[in-house]
Parts: C-alpha cells; structure tokens; sequence
C-alpha cells in the first residue's frame, strides 16, 4: 500500500493559533487556491456528500493524504478496503495546507481534481469511492483529531474508521504522539476514541493485542490482497528524471510515470505543468 496515504496528519497542524479553523469545525474561510498559475481565486465551498436513506449504519473509511498526486497505490488501497468488507465505502480526504511539509506545493485544488479525476474513471459510478473536500476552504490542514470530530458532527449517521498503516502504530511519530491544536493528549485521545482500518506494512509487527476500535485489513476467504506500494514522491521524482534531456511543451518526463497513474490525472499534471520544477 501507498506510505503516503495514511501518514500525514500527525504533525501537519503544527503553528496553528488558538483561533485557528480546527477550534471551530463549522467555519469555512475564503481562501487563495490557485487552480493555476495565474491569478484566479475564488470563495471556497464545501460539496457536502449525500448518503443513502437506509436504516443501515454504515461504515466509511477515511484515506487521507497529500495525494500528491493520487496514484495507482492509493486507489487499490481504497478498493481493497471495499473489497475486503471492512468499509461499505471510502473516502479520499486531501489535506489542505501543510505548513510543515514544505514539499507539498501543489494547491489544494489540483489535488482535488485529480482525486475525482482518478475516482471517476478509474471505477464504475456505483462503486463506494468518493473524494471528500472537508478541508476546502480551510487555511491550514486539520489535525486527524479535528478531521474525525469534523466528519461526525457533519455526517452523524455513518461510523467513521480511519485508515492507518501498521507502521503507526508504536515508536516515535506514532499515533499517540499526534498533536492537534487546542487539544491536551490529542493523540492518546484519538488512539482510544476513534476507529482504524490498519494497513500491514512490510518490516512492522502489529501487535497482537489490538484493542476493539481497530479492524485490520485482511483479504476475503479465497483471496489475495492486491496491492501497489507506488509512493506520489516516488511519482514526482520520476517526472524529473532526465527533463534536462526533454524537449517539448511541458518539459517533464512523463513516459517514466505512464501506466501508474490514472490517465485523466496524467493529462491534468501535463496540462498544468504540476511537478516539473521540483
């Protein structure tokens, strides 16, 4: 599975004041996305997801991450967690900004585009993925503790599990070290309040002694689970490799990332020369 899909909200708040978004989850601020280079702007709106009129209490997993870009990986992540019956459905959450990772330049917007780009043409209109923009409009991404709390008191039917992989689970920057403003033992909060869908990663034990509110993600009876461990760093820096060589329009090395994105996404970074200066 992707590293980057399910590791960047520990830290991401950092520096955020005390009246900072995450302290109110219904504020929605202007804010500068820059869809592309020039001067466009607009006042962010949250599309608030429809859920089905059912009496089931359904269960949603929550993939968060740069999606810088959205690759292969974390598509078969989120299609994997469906198809293992651990979730009825998945939501792709783009972080907002990131002021602690400064790699991450790519405006939110693109990101978002690229996610439903993916979705859409990667999968039948029926199947449960979905691309959440929670964090539109916000001006700093939210804390996984705050993005919980956000996604219950806007959505109070569903159960929420957030996807976390196993190397998460113990040592420095794990999950119970995660900080989120305001919030005193944030992390030891989240750890015992909150549901997970753990992802197994290659070199980490899990412990065996999980508690309830974490399911892991194991392939049906009669199956294998198909994974695509293809990192979006990994994306960026192939897109570099030898441009110095290139000529053309757009400068960027595109056949070395061709079959591991989504085509629509690959023809969204060509179109607006994402990743090429990196």
């Amino acid at each position: 599975m992707p590293a980057t899909a399910t590791r960047h909200r520990h830290s991401r708040a950092m520096g955020a004041s005390a009246s900072s978004p995450q302290e109110n989850p219904t504020r929605c601020s202007t804010n500068n996305l820059h869809p592309s280079s020039g001067d466009f702007a607009f006042r962010a709106q949250q599309a608030p997801l429809s859920l089905p009129a059912d009496t089931k209490k359904r269960v949603i997993g929550v993939l968060g991450g740069s999606f810088d870009p959205i690759t292969d990986g974390h598509l078969k992540c989120a299609c994997e967690i469906v198809h293992a019956g651990v979730a009825d459905e998945v939501w792709l959450v783009p972080c907002g900004v990131r002021p602690d990772k400064p790699s991450l330049l790519t405006p939110y917007l693109h990101r978002l585009i690229m996610c439903h780009l993916a979705i859409n043409t990667s999968f039948g209109s029926s199947f449960p993925i979905r691309a959440c923009d929670i964090e539109m409009g916000e001006e700093m991404a939210l804390s996984t503790y705050h993005l919980m709390k956000r996604l219950k008191e806007q959505y109070p039917g569903p159960e929420f599990k957030f996807v976390l992989g196993g190397d998460l689970i113990a040592g420095p920057g794990s999950l119970r070290t995660w900080d989120a403003p305001g919030v005193p033992d944030a992390g030891e909060r989240l750890y015992k309040e909150s549901k997970f869908i753990l992802l197994d990663r290659a070199g980490f034990a899990v412990p065996p002694d999980l508690p309830p509110n974490f399911t892991r993600l194991k392939a049906r009876e009669g199956t294998n689970m198909v994974t695509e461990d293809v990192s979006s760093s990994e994306i960026r820096r192939r897109m570099n490799i030898g441009k110095e060589d290139l000529t053309g329009l757009t400068q960027g090395n595109y056949q070395m990332v061709d079959g591991l994105l989504s085509p629509p996404v690959l023809a969204h970074i060509i179109r607006y020369k994402l990743y090429i200066t990196r």
